[in-house]
């Protein structure tokens, strides 16, 4: 026979158990503004379609196509544009509602991106970094882009302050100044750059006004 002991501790444990989730839901950090033509979400091996006014998840894997572009803001007012064939995932979020600061660090695997400052970066900065296939970004009142272009890996500031840190050296950059790094040597010297670059490095995340959603990039 069972002793009353026996079966208050077996009790327990199937309550502790039922009470226990099995699977926690991912948290949303932001939602999708634009997509143009392709765009998916890896989390933890499900993806899912993105399209204008869906969830973005902390720790999503953000990927676009070909000739793709997405438009996300978080709930802090952040928000990321990637531009084509790039990756993106939310690393770290960490925000309250109706203050500034807490922390946000984004990881841009591949592809050009824009960042523009939300509530995270607070008055001082320091509170956002990120992370870039040549370093990482430390962002204060900003607007950046990042991504591939003319042979290496460029920066430009928009507004605002950027500190690019690499393995090779460090670069100070404000408003209308950008940085190249080539062939993993330390980043060059902040100064403006030629009005043809830029052009160029805008266009890459500019999104058509028509842009629609094409779910078609799963099992690319």
């Amino acid at each position: 026979m069972f002793t009353r002991q026996f079966v208050t501790v077996l009790v327990g444990s199937v309550s502790l158990l039922s009470a226990t989730p099995l699977w926690a839901a991912p948290k949303q950090v932001g939602t999708v503004d634009k997509v143009e033509r392709q765009a998916v979400a890896d989390q933890e091996g499900s993806e899912r379609d993105m399209a204008p006014a869906g969830p973005v998840y902390f720790r999503d894997m953000i990927r676009t196509g070909s000739a793709s572009r997405l438009e996300a803001k978080l709930e802090d007012g952040t928000v990321l544009t990637l531009g084509e064939n790039a990756a993106m995932a939310v690393d770290e979020f960490a925000y309250k509602p109706g203050r500034r600061g807490g922390k946000l660090t984004v990881d841009v695997v591949r592809g050009a991106f824009l960042f523009v400052g939300g509530k995270i970066e607070g008055p001082t900065g320091g509170n956002v970094a990120i992370k870039t296939a040549v370093g990482t970004l430390g962002v204060r009142g900003t607007t950046v882009w990042g991504g591939a272009i003319d042979g290496g890996y460029g920066v430009l500031v928009l507004d605002g302050e950027v500190v690019l840190r690499t393995k090779r050296g460090n670069v100070t950059m404000r408003k209308g100044q950008g940085t190249m790094v080539y062939d993993n040597r330390a980043p060059e010297k902040a100064a403006p750059w030629p009005e043809d670059r830029t052009k160029r490095a805008v266009a890459t995340i500019s999104i058509s006004q028509d842009a629609q959603f094409l779910p078609t990039l799963r099992g690319q």
